[in-house]
């Protein structure tokens, strides 16, 4: 049997929409052998090699909500600390090693000191996500070793290259760096989203990441966007919107697995 593996992409709150495309491929018995994740990816892909599926994490999701998430402190690199989001996952995935898990799993974050794509495939998992997300300006990079950790889709947005080096044969990438995000720019929350999906859509098109994968899933999302990065309101939304992307892309993914 092929080896299937997952390349889940950053996108903020609208990670939600890696559970939906995660739940059709549940329904399918699709297994889901290497999962590499960018910032939300990591997150949503962690919780899943720890054995969740995606019915328990979205339960989760709504009944933590948003405060528990976040730790907010005086601002010097950042107005969010991960220190709350480190303690929840090392909570969640019960201190678990990488190396530990069933499916092959890794994070990607950016060492801000360096310039340099930093990729966890062994240790913590709660330090593998923690050096994934963290969206500058709005997150304090996250302090690990010698580096400075900033959020992986810096370097690499939607990471299929590390599937692939991962041991995947079927390759699926779900990317959200192409979909609109916010239909008016008017604080400076929304500057800085806007500005990193910019950046995303120009780096992976750089990459050429599209040419890599076999199955590219990219859920569309209702004009006018989020909020905010921190806004939990439209999880069922984005959740929905990742189900009808997986749908679509499930015959193509169907044929691959049975060539």
């Amino acid at each position: 049997m092929k080896k299937v593996g997952l390349a889940l992409g950053s996108g903020g709150i609208r990670g939600f929409a890696h559970l939906g495309v995660l739940s059709v491929l549940e329904e399918n018995d699709i297994k889901i052998d290497v999962i590499v994740g960018c910032s939300i990816g990591s997150l949503i892909g962690a919780l899943f090699c720890c054995g969740l599926d995606t019915s328990s994490i979205m339960k989760l999701a709504k009944g933590l909500g948003r405060d528990p998430w976040l730790d907010f402190v005086v601002p010097k690199m950042g107005f969010i600390s991960t220190k709350k989001i480190y303690e929840i996952m090392k909570l969640l995935t019960k201190g678990q090693k990488i190396e530990d898990l069933s499916i092959i799993f890794a994070t990607v974050g950016t060492d801000l000191k360096s310039g340099k794509e930093i990729v966890f495939t062994k240790g913590s998992i709660a330090d593998a996500v923690c050096g994934s997300i963290c969206i500058p300006g709005v997150f304090e990079p996250y302090e690990y070793k010698d580096m400075l950790l900033a959020d992986g889709a810096l370097s690499n947005p939607t990471p299929i290259d590390i599937t692939k080096k991962l041991g995947a044969e079927v390759l699926i990438a779900v990317d959200m760096a192409q979909s609109a995000v916010v239909s008016e720019i008017d604080n400076m929350q929304k500057v800085i989203v806007q500005s990193l999906k910019l950046m995303e859509k120009n780096l992976f098109q750089y990459r050429n990441l599209e040419e890599k994968c076999h199955v590219l899933i990219r859920p569309t999302f209702a004009a006018g966007g989020v909020k905010g990065m921190t806004d939990f309101s439209k999880m069922d939304e984005y959740f929905l919107a990742g189900r009808k992307a997986g749908k679509k892309a499930l015959p193509a993914i169907l044929k691959l697995l049975s060539e």
